[in-house]
């Protein structure tokens, strides 16, 4: 599919999520965390969140999106609000490197031997299985951060790995 006339571009930082129509790239760079792209084939579109960790240590406000957790029900809301089933949207998967091995056992509270890239890409692997959401490609793991972008007219990722 060819691009829209006008593209609008979104760069998503840590703890940021998208969803939109057609007319919009969104981007954004990864290591540990993970980014979800979620996709609607027939209608053209589509979101892309960027979250850090799975979910949250103890309690906190969910108007953040840097959890999965969080991330993942605005997904659903969205899914929602666009008159849709999550089971009619593919998902890609990209992140979760595991690069800082030392610093992150210090910011988790369970000292927890799992890596941060690790873990968070397998909450995102469990919570799309649990939604009956088919992931058709995923690049994750590793020790390299990367560039993914995102055109929610087509559906494609390309993803530079550094």
């Amino acid at each position: 599919m060819e691009s829209p006339r006008e593209v609008i571009d979104r760069y998503l930082n840590p703890g940021e999520i998208f969803f939109g129509g057609s007319t919009f790239r969104v981007r954004t760079l990864l290591g540990s965390c993970v980014s979800i792209i979620l996709w609607h084939p027939t209608r053209q579109i589509g979101g892309m969140c960027h979250y850090l960790l799975p979910t949250p240590a103890e309690l906190h406000s969910a108007n953040t999106h840097k959890y999965g957790v969080d991330a993942f029900t605005f997904f659903l809301s969205e899914i929602k609000k666009h008159r849709s089933s999550p089971k009619e949207f593919y998902a890609k998967i990209f992140g979760g490197s595991n690069m800082f091995l030392h610093e992150e056992r210090e910011i988790l509270k369970d000292k927890s031997s799992s890596q941060v890239g690790t873990r968070n890409a397998d909450f995102a692997k469990k919570i799309l299985e649990e939604n009956q959401i088919k992931i058709i490609s995923e690049d994750v793991g590793g020790s390299l951060s990367r560039k993914v972008y995102f055109s929610v007219w087509d559906g494609e990722v390309w993803v530079e790995k550094k």
